[in-house]
């Protein structure tokens, strides 16, 4: 009788404890949903080369963006985390797919970086690609794509 109980009482908790996960994964992807359906009232979606997207730091309350396998996001919704003086600041205003991908930390942008072509990724290992692909995920969802990278 006492094991049926215990029985009883862990199914419980486990229906329980995936409904409260269920409910807060809904609530948080609807809200980011939502936000990232806005248009970013600064920027238009158009084609941007490493120069001109390293001017968008943050800096000022200007806008941050971040480029990702090709995409421009904006990703100043993420102040906080991407904006001048924060931990993840050094992915702005750049070509972060390598750094994201291999979940690495540099000293900035160098002039080297800017004149250089468009990263092709060559090197990465399927985890490292699978981590990039992740992060793609992460802000298709949470911010607005504002165009393209190119030469």
């Amino acid at each position: 009788m006492s094991s049926n109980l215990t029985l009883t009482k862990t199914v419980l908790a486990l229906v329980t404890l995936y409904g409260v996960f269920k409910l807060g994964s809904f609530l948080w992807t609807k809200d980011a949903l939502n936000l990232a359906r806005k248009p970013s009232p600064q920027i238009s979606y158009r084609r941007w080369t490493k120069r001109e997207l390293s001017k968008h730091t943050g800096v000022a309350n200007g806008p941050i963006l971040i480029a990702v396998k090709g995409k421009v996001y904006d990703v100043s919704l993420g102040r906080g985390f991407y904006g001048p003086g924060c931990a993840y600041n050094v992915f702005a205003g750049r070509d972060a797919s390598r750094l994201l991908a291999t979940q690495s930390f540099d000293e900035g942008m160098t002039e080297a970086e800017l004149d250089a072509p468009i990263d092709d990724l060559q090197g990465l290992t399927d985890e490292d690609l699978e981590s990039l692909d992740a992060y793609i995920g992460l802000f298709t969802v949470k911010y607005q794509c504002v165009g393209d990278l190119i030469e």
